[in-house]
């Protein structure tokens, strides 16, 4: 699922939008930008279904190839006693019987993608039997659960993950990919990770959201950022005054007032935890300098807020 780092991430690049368009031409509509953050952060969920696809295409062209084997008129010692390794692994059987895979496949039209590549698939399944986790794989004659699922997550994070056909192929189709490919990479992991030897085919998928709050976290937090810019703005000013305000690069700005509308707007989400993660935020999107940067002024922003009675925060599970 799409944790809240991911949904401040797309809330930053969404505002940048939002306030470039705005100044280009007067008219900004922040309503559309929410449905459009919406559709990002769909899409993310989009490209995690199909790659949870890929092991399954991977597995019927290793099946479709002993086939063909078997069908040779001189037939090698290997081709009369093939490694099934593959065939025979669980996880992989468990994925492509999901039925909740099925139909998200079907939803978002998916289900010819990786047919349709079948130069790609062949190459990523001859980087996995050339890898070392399959060396290793194969030499268990009678790997349990525990084997299958070790091999699975090995193999998906170390040789298919990082395969720049991949990852070429896939921004070709969707250029907002380049940037939520780790994202949904990490998401296939932890469902491969969480499949057991007693699971179903009715066995659930990861959510888009881990709940319905963080999905209108997303569209609050953008919304009381834009809504109130001025005023954040107006803060970050008096706090910048060895900098010219208007010098500081628009997403070190954007940060800051997405960092200061959770200290005022969102009274689950402890100020320190706003802070750490908009300084995390910028050390992937901003300059080398930007996190300190971020980190001292969203520190002095909260003292201040915290002086002048503005910081009201309820006792409760911290959200992040």
């Amino acid at each position: 699922m799409i944790n809240r780092r991911n949904i401040r991430s797309k809330v930053m690049q969404e505002l940048y939008a939002l306030l470039t368009e705005k100044e280009a031409t007067r008219q900004a509509d922040p309503e559309r930008s929410v449905r459009r953050l919406f559709t990002n952060l769909e899409n993310i969920y989009k490209l995690y279904v199909l790659l949870l696809n890929l092991p399954v295409e991977i597995r019927r062209r290793e099946a479709n190839l002993l086939e063909l084997r078997k069908k040779k008129h001189l037939k090698t010692p290997e081709d009369l006693h093939p490694d099934t390794h593959l065939l025979d692994n669980r996880i992989g059987q468990l994925l492509e019987q999901n039925r909740q895979l099925e139909k998200e496949t079907a939803r978002y039209g998916l289900q010819h993608i990786w047919a349709g590549e079948p130069e790609l698939v062949r190459h990523l399944l001859d980087r996995v039997k050339a890898s070392e986790p399959y060396k290793q794989y194969v030499r268990i004659k009678n790997p349990d659960f525990k084997a299958d699922k070790l091999f699975a997550l090995d193999a998906y994070k170390n040789v298919i993950a990082p395969s720049e056909k991949l990852h070429g192929f896939l921004e070709n189709m969707e250029i907002n990919w380049a940037d939520d490919i780790a994202i949904a990479n990490t998401m296939v992991m932890k469902t491969l990770d969480r499949f057991s030897p007693n699971d179903t085919a009715d066995k659930p998928l990861s959510p888009l959201f881990k709940s319905e709050d963080d999905r209108e976290f997303g569209r609050n937090l953008l919304l009381h950022t834009y809504q109130n810019r001025d005023e954040l703005s107006e803060i970050i000013a008096g706090k910048v005054k060895n900098w010219d305000f208007n010098r500081l690069s628009q997403v070190d700005k954007i940060l800051l007032m997405m960092g200061l509308a959770e200290m005022l707007y969102f009274p689950t989400i402890p100020p320190t935890v706003s802070i750490n993660e908009y300084v995390e935020i910028a050390k992937e999107f901003s300059t080398p300098k930007s996190n300190k940067f971020i980190n001292g002024i969203l520190d002095s922003a909260y003292k201040d807020l915290l002086s002048q009675n503005r910081i009201h925060k309820v006792s409760e599970t911290p959200k992040n």
